[in-house]
């Protein structure tokens, strides 16, 4: 493993897709840590990145972690690369984040695991919503006791995402390009954190609502803890209604139901797959539609769609600005204020870096993320034998 022989950890990113320019500017803006190299094919983009974060570019992921000037990777390059990039880094001593989901098999998750823990590496599955602070907050809830025993969970979202401007990857579920493998380690993130993470089993159903769209853009699922805890998830990427109506945060404003209506009306405008992809590749780094992506500190939580939690005595959901508790005898609110809390990637990245500066274990690990996508492979397996599908690669919440 390479010593960190400065102050900040040096950071390399691989892939300078759509979500690196949300990822670029956290680590950039992030005290002890330092953009200092990034791989992809595209020539373009690299110029661009070393003009504008005066760091190294780089054709291979390979090249880029045999540098000894990057102690970290941050992994966001399509799926099917995860776990070879994973793997490069950690043979050179990177520590590394890789986005979700962690990869698309379970043989894959555990040949990083593996990679990881013979090179003695850190390594954090992210971005998922189980690092919002107001989920944080109703595990701290739960596992208090004061509600009494823990009884159900339910989460649902309904927002747009089958009708974003897709590469034809996406909208592909051999290549697993569907809402389940995309938007599902969220959902399933959050459902195990409040739940204490170990799930024994799963019964699902998901939906192709669009014939013009051959993806599962739906589901709804059953989900059951060792200790018989229920969860039930639904996500719904139709573009009609959408829970952000109810959790007061769009981005645009805290309702505004025409965005789904224009988010249907500019796929219909744009006619082929080819001038879809090429909008979605103007969203890249160095594209011409490119926007670095941040929220403001004031903002309402942006949540994942709403989470209700039922215990013996209260129930617990989401506010515009922390939690909302429905008690026996009172109803009270409990904030949750950005100022006290990391939330959005800018809390992994400070996970990760607390975990190799401080040698913490690291809480969202490759265990933890290889337990995640079992949900969400049991989600489509469910769907397609329609039977109840048992779990073996769970591990409990690390409290």
């Amino acid at each position: 493993m390479a010593a960190i022989t400065t102050k900040k950890l040096r950071f390399g990113v691989a892939g300078l897709g759509v979500a690196s320019t949300e990822i670029l500017p956290n680590i950039a803006a992030h005290p002890n840590l330092q953009v200092v190299a990034a791989a992809d094919l595209r020539p373009e983009a690299l110029r661009r990145f070393e003009q504008e974060y005066e760091g190294k570019g780089y054709e291979s992921v390979e090249a880029m972690c045999d540098s000894p000037d990057v102690d970290a990777i941050y992994v966001c390059t399509p799926n099917n690369f995860h776990a070879p990039n994973v793997i490069a880094a950690a043979e050179r001593g990177k520590h590394v984040i890789v986005e979700k989901p962690m990869a698309p098999t379970i043989a894959e998750c555990e040949a990083m695991n593996a990679a990881a823990e013979k090179y003695g590496i850190k390594l954090l599955c992210g971005h998922t919503h189980s690092f919002d602070p107001p989920i944080r907050k109703m595990r701290e809830i739960v596992t208090s006791g004061e509600l009494g025993r823990l009884c159900l969970i339910n989460t649902w979202h309904y927002q747009d995402f089958m009708y974003r401007a897709r590469m034809p990857q996406e909208l592909d579920s051999s290549k697993g390009g569907n809402v389940v493998f995309n938007q599902g380690p969220h959902a399933i993130d959050i459902v195990r954190l409040i739940g204490g993470g170990r799930v024994r089993s799963v019964r699902a159903m998901t939906g192709i609502w669009d014939p013009a769209r051959r993806a599962e853009g739906a589901w709804a699922a059953y989900i059951e803890f060792e200790d018989g805890t229920p969860a039930l998830n639904q996500f719904s990427g139709y573009a009609h209604w959408d829970t952000a109506e109810f959790t007061g945060w769009m981005g645009e404003s805290p309702s505004n139901p025409e965005k789904n209506l224009r988010s249907r009306r500019t796929i219909r405008e744009l006619q082929t797959p080819e001038r879809e992809a090429a909008v979605k590749g103007a969203k890249r780094y160095g594209g011409d539609r490119q926007e670095m992506r941040t929220h403001p500190a004031d903002a309402p939580w942006a949540h994942f769609g709403i989470t209700v939690v039922s215990c013996e005595h209260g129930d617990i959901r989401q506010s515009p600005h922390g939690l909302h508790v429905y008690g026996d005898e009172k109803n009270w609110e409990v904030p949750v204020s950005k100022s006290e809390w990391m939330h959005g990637r800018r809390a992994e990245l400070d996970e990760l870096y607390r975990a190799v500066v401080e040698n913490r274990p690291v809480f969202h690990d490759g265990r933890w993320g290889e337990a995640t996508l079992e949900v969400v492979l049991a989600i489509m397996q469910s769907a397609s034998e329609r039977k109840e599908i048992y779990l073996s690669h769970q591990v409990p919440t690390p409290d």
